[in-house]
């Protein structure tokens, strides 16, 4: 998996022929386009209305078959009448779902008093029912309260908690003079709000079916969409190129893979063409070619950052490295099966995609790891195998050694980084500055070979020779070799020597990233005890009723193993890309990139069959 190596590409043609031909290169679809003009025309590339109206027939769990023969059926429907009949769908059943959810609350607060019915005001003498709930302990000054203002009351029902009292007045009593604010129970009856509540349940299923039959619709509207995208996308493209007389010029970057099919394109339409190399001032996008193995790594990565076109994909130490730091977190063989098993079940949707088989493949390597991980460590649900079994003599790594723990995730984060700095040192191998990201290398090894001689790890003489003498070449090749700056004067030298001393300085920094790799430790450690101490509490509940904790044992190991299956997944996600994008991307990529956006058709119709809308 490496950048591929671009060209820019120049077509000059005549301006009779300027949107046939770029009609024809939006249908080659290899071309990134570079406008020519300072400020092209900014086109709406998706109309909201239709994008709302796809949004809202992908969130139906069932489709019908699509209607594909649309020119057969143009006599029958428009295209804006669809999005009209699926938006008024959708805003019915919000408007339901809406009065479901007052109905709802409303019918919770009436329960409590019954199914009754108001009588007439003439009938109480103008009088009115007022509804109070009220704590239990809060009872005795109500009594007082309205003795006080001579307001009869009556006590309707009390529970555990609560009293239930109604008074009697011809006007809602003050505020200051009960303890709570009245229940606003409403004039219609319990019996009435729950037909009600069918009747909203009723016309919501009914709205659903609705939706679903609306989803014969929803490749039609994909194809408008994507015929729309590629409308705008074609009158941007016009607008960027450079008009000059009867002639046009258009020019973009193309992979250097594609050049004999631009070639054939060119000769084929009989425009000329110059394909160039990047030059020094050049900002290329960047293109990665992804394999389908080892490609999720890129593909996450591209969720945070995009590597310059002259620098290196870090996406295969990305994939191999998140993978690790996702099972050393999670640290358990039992939870990382069942993550696979997660995205086993997950298969249909994620193969619809290029890039979501590479997220698979990537999700199945991270569980396959993280089940060797916990094998090694002897973790499946927080409880080890027993010792002299078969899987207690694969459990090979005690978690609880914590020095031992320690010391394995700063080995890791030092290779880690030390991998990112010899890339970096490769890419910038024409120039000095290739030496600066060799020394921080060296001082990091050298650091590393230093603690580990003097904590006996390691020979004496990694502490005494190996780690001094690898810190000194490294410190060196840092000072000296940093920055780019020309010498030519005194001045100029000072200056160098000066930058020298602030990149040195950023050892401080370097030491702080490695130690952030003690997370990886830390987070797994915290994540197996947490698991052991669900099973000690079911264990302690059972022990302690034979009976009943059963019941109470198997909620406890159940939802305590889910919330930690959830946490661990959420650590092992986040500071495991953590770990790639901001220490090993700090120290890999210098500058970042854009990726290349090929101008290329999205949509089936052809371009003679024109849509209604």
């Amino acid at each position: 998996m490496a950048i591929k190596h671009l060209k820019k590409m120049t077509i000059y043609g005549s301006g009779r022929e300027k949107s046939s031909i770029l009609r024809s290169l939006q249908s080659l679809g290899c071309l990134h386009l570079i406008p020519l003009i300072d400020k092209p025309v900014d086109m709406q590339v998706q109309p909201a209305e239709a994008s709302e109206a796809k949004a809202w027939l992908e969130r139906s769990p069932k489709q019908r078959r699509q209607i594909s023969n649309f020119r057969e059926r143009r006599d029958l429907v428009r295209v804006d009448d669809i999005v009209h009949m699926i938006l008024g769908n959708k805003s019915r059943f919000r408007e339901q779902s809406d009065i479901r959810d007052k109905l709802q609350e409303r019918i919770r607060d009436v329960r409590p008093w019954g199914d009754f019915t108001f009588p007439a005001l003439s009938d109480l003498n103008q009088q009115r029912l007022w509804f109070y709930v009220l704590p239990n302990g809060e009872l005795a000054g109500l009594c007082d309260s309205l003795q006080r203002c001579e307001l009869p009351w009556e006590l309707i029902h009390q529970s555990q908690k609560d009293s239930y009292v109604i008074v009697i007045s011809d006007k809602e009593p003050e505020e200051g003079l009960l303890p709570v604010q009245r229940s606003h129970v409403g004039k219609i009856p319990l019996s009435r709000l729950e037909e009600m509540l069918d009747e909203a349940e009723d016309a919501i299923e009914d709205l659903l079916a609705e939706r679903e039959a609306l989803t014969r619709w929803h490749y039609l509207l994909d194809q408008v969409l994507a015929a729309r995208t590629d409308s705008a996308e074609l009158q941007q493209a016009t607008s960027g190129t450079l008009d000059e007389d009867d002639f046009f010029l258009v020019q973009g970057w193309v992979p250097v893979s594609d050049q004999e099919q631009v070639e054939a394109f060119t000769r084929a339409h009989g425009v000329a063409a110059i394909f160039e190399e990047p030059a020094a001032d050049d900002n290329p996008p960047t293109l990665l070619e992804k394999t389908a193995a080892t490609g999720g790594g890129a593909d996450a990565l591209g969720f945070f950052q995009t590597p310059n076109y002259r620098s290196w994909d870090p996406g295969n130490v990305v994939f191999f490295s998140f993978s690790l730091f996702f099972a050393m977190i999670m640290s358990d063989a039992m939870y990382c099966l069942i993550f696979a098993l997660i995205i086993f079940l997950c298969r249909g949707k994620m193969k619809d995609s290029e890039a979501g088989r590479r997220l698979m493949n990537l999700g199945y390597f991270m569980s396959g790891l993280g089940v060797v991980w916990g094998v090694l460590i002897g973790s499946y649900f927080g409880v080890a195998p027993a010792q002299g079994t078969f899987l207690g003599k694969l459990a090979m790594i005690d978690l609880n050694d914590y020095n031992a723990m320690m010391k394995l995730s700063v080995v890791i984060g030092v290779g880690h980084l030390i991998v990112a700095n010899v890339m970096k040192a490769m890419v910038n191998r024409w120039s000095d500055t290739a030496l600066a990201p060799l020394g921080w290398a060296g001082m990091m090894a050298g650091g590393l070979c230093l603690w580990l001689g003097m904590s006996g790890t390691l020979p004496s003489f990694f502490a005494s020779f190996i780690g001094p003498g690898l810190l000194v070449i490294g410190g060196l090749l840092v000072f000296l070799f940093s920055s780019d700056r020309e010498v030519t004067s005194i001045r100029d030298l000072l200056l160098r020597m000066l930058d020298g001393l602030k990149a040195v300085y950023n050892i401080t920094a370097a030491f702080g990233d490695v130690l952030s790799y003690m997370r990886l430790f830390a987070l797994g450690l915290s994540g197996a005890s947490l698991a052991m101490t669900f099973n000690s509490l079911a264990a302690n509940v059972l022990t302690s009723s034979p009976v009943t904790g059963v019941l109470f044992a198997g909620l406890i190991l159940l939802l305590g193993h889910l919330l930690n299956f959830a946490l661990c997944i959420m650590s092992g996600v986040v500071h495991g890309m953590r770990l790639n994008v901001i220490e090993f991307v700090n120290w890999g990529l210098s500058d970042e990139g854009y990726p290349f956006k090929a101008f290329s058709s999205k949509s089936t119709f052809n371009h003679q069959d024109k849509l209604e809308d």
